[in-house]
């Protein structure tokens, strides 16, 4: 392809997504255009309110250098990050993108080529991006990420450095801080208005019963139970042939919190139709969730690769975990790839947990990153012992059918039962929080 080919296949990428966004600002919901500031320039205002908390740092990539660009309130701080070139980003991520592209689970080579490209990516983020930014982010707390171009790609959270005092030699970016993601400015100040509501009523979504049958989800029953579990007094659980579009978009009308534990497809060439697979041969569609008037604390998008947005213009990528904050989500938990069905199960169970179940409240992006460390650096006997304990005090974020599938499942892991069996960022790392 020459450049001038390159060119013109920017500037049709462009138009199109131009072409998206106006559909988006032109939705109206009874009369009103809901979404006609969606992806609109934000002012310096704007940003600063939307800083007002934890910082908001803007990332990119550019030529000769990239920089970051940290906001606190109206004060603008500027790191200059002179290896994060376009080119070194785009060298970087082609390789981790053809090894993401490959069926990891077709083969243990496959799988062993995956985490090696994942391990490589993650460790060059640290410092080439992350280090010198936490390095002006003294002590603990949370900040925001903006993560400009092929950035938007990576689990900036995962980035690593090697620390022989840590049980797996590695220190993370989320061992300094609570770190979560926003499309823009825009996005944040609207996820802290929604953030507001109270989470009382959940509906969680499991295992849709697909025609033809698709990939089986075996541990999807178990995290709606673990979710429902969180919100005793207003759970729904809608499984099987009754996940149907039309039911599950009337119910999430009415609930606070939604954990979505089904298969998702993410239309790169037309985002609007990137939807969640349901009952039968239906589907939910960012399409249809923009018309709808969702008041949601939270969304858990437990479906594969629901936070990967497109290559083309990544900047401002119409997604369904961003779709979702437009569409009256404050927070949306979704996936950078297909994390297996165990690690899931417990992340979740641990995330619940911690958001729900403790005396002190925890913030959902702080549950998320805890419930990953957790996962990570807790050997299966210790996984065990605390199921264990967890059950021997009916404790209730742990319903007992969820206890005996984790013991069964920590009992026969390859490696026995005093090994870290996910450790790797391969298994925690996928989940990211798009909100507040």
């Amino acid at each position: 392809m020459t450049y001038d080919d390159r060119v013109e296949e920017i500037r049709a990428a462009r138009r199109e997504l131009d072409d998206v966004v106006r559909e988006i600002q032109n939705v109206e919901v009874d009369g009103v255009r809901e979404f006609a500031s969606f992806l609109a320039p934000p002012t310096m205002d704007d940003i600063a309110d939307a800083a007002s908390g934890p910082p908001l740092v803007y990332l990119t990539a550019a030529e000769p250098g990239g920089l970051a660009l940290i906001v606190r309130g109206p004060e603008v701080e500027h790191v200059p990050l002179p290896d994060l070139t376009s080119q070194a980003l785009r060298d970087r991520v082609t390789p981790y993108l053809a090894a993401h592209a490959r069926d990891k689970d077709s083969s243990a080579e496959d799988g062993e080529t995956w985490r090696a490209a994942l391990d490589e990516i993650t460790r060059w983020l640290w410092p080439t991006v992350m280090e010198p930014v936490l390095g002006r982010l003294p002590g603990p707390g949370a900040a925001t990420l903006v993560a400009g171009g092929l950035l938007g790609l990576l689990p900036l959270h995962a980035a690593w450095t090697e620390d022989a005092d840590r049980v797996t030699g590695r220190r993370y970016a989320l061992d300094h801080r609570t770190l979560n993601y926003v499309p823009n400015a825009r996005a944040l100040s609207a996820a802290k208005e929604m953030s507001r509501v109270p989470p009382r009523r959940l509906i969680a979504v499991a295992a849709p019963l697909r025609t033809p049958p698709g990939r089986p989800l075996e541990y999807a029953g178990t995290e709606a139970t673990v979710a429902c579990a969180a919100f005793p007094e207003q759970p729904l659980t809608l499984a099987g042939a009754a996940a149907d579009a039309r039911t599950v978009a009337a119910e999430l009308r009415k609930a606070d919190v939604a954990h979505l534990a089904c298969h998702g497809e993410a239309d790169l060439t037309a985002p609007l139709e990137s939807r969640l697979l349901l009952a039968g041969t239906d589907s939910l569609r960012l399409r249809d969730l923009l018309t709808r008037r969702l008041r949601l604390r939270l969304a858990v998008l437990s479906a594969c690769e629901t936070l990967v947005p497109g290559t083309s213009l990544p900047d401002e990528v119409v997604a369904l975990s961003t779709g979702l904050l437009q569409a009256g989500a404050a927070g949306v938990l979704a996936s950078l790839w297909e994390v297996g069905d165990v690690a899931t199960a417990m992340l979740m169970t641990e995330f619940y947990r911690l958001w729900r179940h403790t005396e002190e409240p925890v913030s959902p992006p702080e549950a998320l990153a805890r419930a990953q460390a957790w996962m990570r650096d807790t050997t299966n006997a210790e996984k065990l012992a605390g199921y264990a304990e967890a059950t021997a005090d009916c404790a209730p974020w742990l319903p007992p059918a969820a206890a005996r599938r984790f013991r069964l499942a920590l009992m026969t892991v390859p490696g026995g039962v005093e090994a870290r069996s996910y450790r790797h960022p391969d298994h925690w790392a996928g989940f990211a929080y798009v909100g507040v």
